[in-house]
This record gives C-alpha cells, sequence and structure tokens, in this order.
C-alpha cells in the first residue's frame, strides 16, 4: 500500500506540473505588452523576463511542449503500467470482470488521469492564467527562462523544425499586430459594462475615435445658412445684420459667398464702429482657411491648431463656398449639441439694445465668448476665474447694486447681488 501511496503521489505531482506548464502558456500568451511594460518600468524583473518571452514566441512554446510532452509520457508509464497492476487483483474479484481484468484495470486508470489530467493539468490552470495572466507571466518568466536554457538543443531543434515546416508551407512570420480601432472599441464596451469606464466617458471617447471618418460636410454650417456682411453693405445695414446674429465671427464677401474675402470679430466691429462707422471695414478682415468638403473633422482640427484659426471655409471641387466650420463645430461632434457659446439662455440674455445681462457666475471663457472680448489684461488673467471675480477686480471692493465701470468697448454695471455675492452685470457698449 505504501507503494501506492507513492505512485499515486507522483501522478499528483506531475499533473501540477504540468499544471504549470499550461497555466504559463495561456499567461504570457495572454499578457498585454503595455500592461507588462509597466510593470517592468516599475521594477518589476518577472515582468522583462516576461516581455522576452513574448519577443521569442517560438523558443518559450518549444519549452512549454517539451514540459507538456514530457510530464505526459511519465504519466502513461506510471499510470497504465504500475497502477493497472495494483488495481487488477481487486478487479478479478467480480467473475464476470476476471477474463477481462487487465484490460478493465487499464482502461480505469486511463479515464481517471485523464480526467484529473483535464482538470488539475489544463482547465483550472488555463483559468486561473487567463484571470490575472500579466501577474502570472511575470510570476513564472523567469523559471521558464531557466527551464529553456536547459532544454536549449531539443527547443532549437523543435523551433527550426517549426520554422522548416512553416516554410514549405509557404506560412511567413507576422509581424507585431498593432492595435486595431475594433479592439478599441470592444476594450470601451468591455470597460463600461464592468464599471471601470463611465457610460459618458465611454461616448466621448467614440466620439473622438470617429472624427477621422466624419466628413467636415456634415458637421458645417450650410451655405444657406452662414450669417456674412457683403462689403458693399451700407452701414446701416451692417449694424442691423450685426443686432440680428448672436455669433462672435462672420464671413465677409464682396457680392456673393464665392467672393469672400475673410472674416471679422463682433468685437473688432464695435470697435470699428465705435470710432466712426463701418466705412473702412476691409483693415479689420482676417484670413479664414480654406478646406476642401471631403475632409475629415479630424484634419481639420489640426488645421485649426496648426493656423491658430477658429473659422473655417468649406469649398467644393470647382472652389464654390458649400459651408463654414468653426471650433466649436468640431467640440460639438465629441460632446454633443451645446447651448450657443456652452451657456443657457438664462445665463446670458441679449436685450433688444444689444446690451447683455449676464449670470456673473459665468467663467472667464464664457462671457469673453459672448462678447467677442480676445483676452483680458495679461496682469489680471489668472487672478479670477469668473464675470464676478473680473468686476471686483475692476472696482476694487465689494461690489454694490449700481456700481459701475468701464473696459475697452463695453460699460459694465451691477444690477443685481445675492446678499455679498454679485448675481448680474449688465454689459453694454459704451456710447460714442
Amino acid at each position: 500500500m505504501e507503494q501506492i501511496g507513492l505512485e499515486v503521489l507522483l501522478i499528483f505531482v506531475l499533473l501540477l506540473i504540468n499544471g504549470l506548464f499550461s497555466m504559463s502558456e495561456i499567461a504570457v500568451v495572454s499578457a498585454r505588452h503595455v500592461r507588462l511594460q509597466k510593470l517592468a518600468d516599475e521594477g518589476n524583473l518577472g515582468a522583462k523576463a516576461a516581455i522576452k518571452l513574448t519577443e521569442s514566441p517560438d523558443r518559450f512554446l518549444s519549452t512549454v511542449q517539451i514540459g507538456i510532452t514530457l510530464v505526459g509520457v511519465l504519466l502513461g508509464a506510471f499510470g497504465g503500467a504500475t497502477l493497472a497492476f495494483h488495481l487488477v487483483p481487486f478487479v478479478e474479484k467480480i467473475a464476470i470482470f476476471k477474463p477481462f481484468a487487465r484490460e478493465i484495470s487499464f482502461g480505469l486508470v486511463v479515464l481517471i488521469i485523464t480526467y484529473f489530467s483535464l482538470v488539475i493539468g489544463e482547465l483550472v490552470p488555463k483559468r486561473i492564467g487567463l484571470n490575472a495572466p500579466e501577474r502570472i507571466a511575470a510570476l513564472i518568466s523567469r523559471p521558464m527562462n531557466f527551464i529553456s536554457k536547459m532544454t536549449a538543443p531539443a527547443v532549437w531543434l523543435l523551433s527550426e523544425s517549426t520554422k522548416a515546416l512553416l516554410k514549405l508551407l509557404r506560412q511567413k512570420k507576422s509581424d507585431e499586430t498593432s492595435v486595431t480601432e475594433e479592439e478599441i472599441r470592444a476594450i470601451l464596451i468591455e470597460g463600461t459594462t464592468e464599471g471601470v469606464i463611465e457610460k459618458t466617458e465611454e461616448e466621448l471617447m467614440k466620439n473622438v475615435i470617429n472624427l477621422d471618418d466624419q466628413s467636415i460636410s456634415a458637421l458645417m454650417t450650410p451655405r444657406t445658412k452662414i450669417a456674412w456682411i457683403d462689403l458693399n453693405d451700407s452701414s446701416e445695414v451692417i449694424k442691423k445684420k450685426i443686432e440680428n446674429s448672436p455669433y462672435s465671427r462672420r464671413l465677409v464677401a464682396d457680392k456673393d459667398l464665392d467672393n469672400i474675402h475673410g472674416f471679422i470679430k463682433a468685437k473688432d466691429l464695435l470697435d470699428l464702429y465705435l470710432s466712426g462707422g463701418f466705412s473702412n471695414i476691409r483693415s479689420i478682415v482676417k484670413n479664414p482657411i480654406f478646406i476642401p468638403e471631403t475632409t475629415s473633422a479630424l484634419e481639420v482640427l489640426q488645421n485649426f491648431r496648426d493656423s491658430n484659426t477658429h473659422l473655417a471655409v468649406i469649398i467644393d471641387e470647382f472652389g464654390s463656398t458649400q459651408g463654414i466650420v468653426t471650433t466649436n463645430d468640431i467640440l460639438e461632434a465629441i460632446v454633443g449639441d451645446l447651448p450657443f457659446d456652452g451657456i443657457t439662455n438664462e445665463s446670458a440674455v441679449q436685450r433688444e439694445d444689444g446690451s447683455w445681462l449676464l449670470d456673473a457666475r459665468l467663467s472667464n471663457t464664457e462671457y469673453r465668448d459672448v462678447l467677442g472680448m480676445d483676452e483680458l489684461p495679461e496682469d489680471e488673467f489668472g487672478m479670477y476665474e469668473t464675470l464676478a471675480g473680473f468686476v471686483i477686480k475692476r472696482l476694487e471692493k465689494l461690489p454694490a447694486t449700481g456700481d459701475r465701470f468701464d473696459w475697452g468697448a463695453y460699460s459694465f454695471e451691477v444690477v443685481d447681488m445675492d446678499g455679498t455675492r454679485v448675481d448680474r452685470v449688465l454689459v453694454s457698449p459704451k456710447e460714442i
């Protein structure tokens, strides 16, 4: 009985060794290079060794197969020949099985060993390897490297034989597989399902990926809806166009939109008007960029960055204007439709006389965009983040209802206070 116990123990150890090889194989194959590299950068020596294993898959897989094959041979030798011999006397006690006792004993041993080999030597280890591939790969990589060196001649023979056979089959060695767009989308969906990524984050990242596939013509303001100024318009007509349009930038053309001269900012128009009218409107015209209608949204975004411009004219193959696009259009393609300038109607209300009633909580960027202001004084920018902060800085005291001051082309008046907090500010163009 003692001998049988030792043989069973030996078979169990062989099954564990087989499981170790199986777990190593699935862990290294499934481990993500980016995660291994991160562990290696943190000083994990096992991760560095695992990266080397992934760079030489033929050598690693040959080592694993040598180990698994050797274990299989030993299991067959000890299981079939030894345990079956000990099982024969028990089977012979059953009269009907006595003539076939050896065959039945051998079959039972093979069946039992196969079961435990699948469970202990394959399924459970591989499941463990899949659950934490990078951690397992880093843990077993150095022992596997050692085994690989010990079995180097056999590994070399198997590797070269594999390469020769693949060459005969005309199977070329594939380059390292790059991450595809579909894989990134799948990872986003998986991350959202598991709660690692928020749904909003998933949508934003998907929209960013879509930019390169989206034609700018789908995002542009079409020609029929462009707010523009004709160089031949009278000052009164230009003034009415400005009053009826909420945009901070407008195209300037000569008679029609196929003769575009550029665009102008609302602030520059106001400054020009306050200095004597619109007679010299050409002096404030800025050059836009012209982009073919087949250009992707991502390329347009890159053009905006390179040219430091926020407006582009979209043209067709004949040079005819099809529409315009701004940085805000690109932003909406990523985050979805936004209210005007990202501000609610209650936060920024334009009155009939052209003045603005603004919520004092508007950020510097928001109220500057509404008013068409280029920038705040350099020595003050960064000292406050909202319109209320700007008002307090200019007044140099705690504001009160009725306090007012002029800055640039505008007059600012505090019209509502909520205790000590500035609530509403009326901003009007300065009278000439």
